[in-house]
């Protein structure tokens, strides 16, 4: 299984690749259960950005994960 990168991924008007915490959990979680902890450690290592300090299914779901590499 993969994900459709060309329908989970948009990109802003500075060319930035981004999607929201609640349509990339919910295609992923399909592949594995650790997107939130693949996250954490991609955001440890300035690899994504995102707000807070922990996402939550439903309450996060707004949140927007930006692409740093």
């Amino acid at each position: 299984r993969n994900l459709n990168y060309k329908y989970t991924f948009l990109r802003d008007k500075e060319g930035r690749i981004y999607v929201t915490f609640g349509r990339l959990f919910d295609r992923y979680v399909k592949i594995s259960d650790k997107v939130v902890g693949i996250l954490l450690r991609c955001r440890k290592h300035k690899m994504v950005d995102f707000e807070g300090e922990m996402l939550w299914k439903g309450q996060d779901d707004d949140i927007i994960i930006t692409l740093l590499v």
